[in-house]
């Protein structure tokens, strides 16, 4: 929900005013709240949605993890959708498809990935893999970039 998420964006620096004129003022707010579209879209439309998986880092301080994502999830859930949730326990906004893979090695939010798209398929799910990419920076460029980022 957008408008619960205003005051987080103040405090994180991002100041009210400058994001309420980015979101077209606070009337505007509810039209662009995934949360609040779900709700207010009808079972038809519901039964249309594909299964939904939410990725999100517990360690992201942009937008917390669950105070906005579990609550996104529990709303679709509520209206029929199949929704679900996977955490990425210590990650932040950017480490799962940023900082992650440009670390190299074994890469959990592509393995979930694969698990989802040969959900039904037992042999595939269990032979697919990517090839173990290589490291392609320095970790101390990574912990440098993961604390100049704003997300």
């Amino acid at each position: 929900n957008i408008h619960n998420l205003v005051d987080h964006f103040h405090q994180r620096g991002l100041n009210r005013s400058i994001f309420l004129s980015i979101m077209d003022g606070e009337e505007s707010l509810s039209r662009y709240s995934p949360e609040i579209v779900v709700k207010e879209s009808s079972a038809r439309t519901i039964a249309l949605l594909p299964h939904i998986f939410l990725m999100h880092g517990t360690d992201d301080y942009s937008i917390p993890s669950s105070a906005s994502s579990q609550t996104f999830v529990d709303v679709l859930q509520q209206v029929g959708a199949q929704a679900k949730l996977l955490l990425y326990e210590g990650k932040t906004h950017t480490d799962i498809f940023i900082q992650d893979p440009l670390r190299g090695g074994r890469d959990p939010l592509v393995e979930d990935v694969f698990s989802i798209i040969y959900a039904d398929d037992a042999t595939r799910r269990n032979t697919a893999s990517a090839p173990t990419p290589r490291r392609l920076v320095f970790e101390w460029q990574l912990q440098l970039a993961r604390w100049i980022s704003p997300f």
